[in-house]
């Protein structure tokens, strides 16, 4: 399996497009403060500043930003996976947290179901934030 980091200038090459594709509010609202960490085999990996941006952009926006990264990075891009910034891709174990007062907590991350399943599993009849984004930006 085939690891690829992208240069700074890719990461700022793929903002730009996505800035110039999905609208600067959308952009602002998903997309702040995201990055492009490497592609393994055909995934893109990456960090969110939130859980809540990391599965938008999994479950709403994977598809342009699996385009966009194809295009700037020439690597073959078929599904993404964004984590909350500092977390791990390749484990169920994640580092632990520091309160910043010098001692140490560990926090134990329990996933039973995926972040896609877990948020498509929710109740029906909430509308798809994506459609929702792009009727305001209009």
């Amino acid at each position: 399996m085939t690891t690829f980091r992208p240069t700074e200038i890719h990461q700022l090459a793929i903002q730009a497009k996505l800035n110039f594709a999905l609208g600067a509010r959308v952009y602002d609202d998903v997309f702040a403060g995201f990055e492009v960490l490497e592609i393994v085999g055909d995934e893109l990996r990456g960090w969110a500043t939130s859980e809540y941006r990391a599965a938008v952009i999994d479950i709403h926006f994977s598809a342009e930003l699996a385009r966009i990264a194809q295009a700037v990075t020439g690597q073959a891009v078929r599904r993404t996976s964004f984590l909350l910034r500092g977390l791990k891709h390749d484990t169920d174990e994640q580092p632990a947290w520091s309160t910043g007062a010098g001692e140490e907590v560990a926090v134990a991350f329990v996933v039973p179901m995926s972040k896609r399943r877990a948020l498509l599993v929710r109740r029906k009849g909430v509308r798809s934030l994506r459609a929702k984004l792009m009727r305001s930006k209009s």
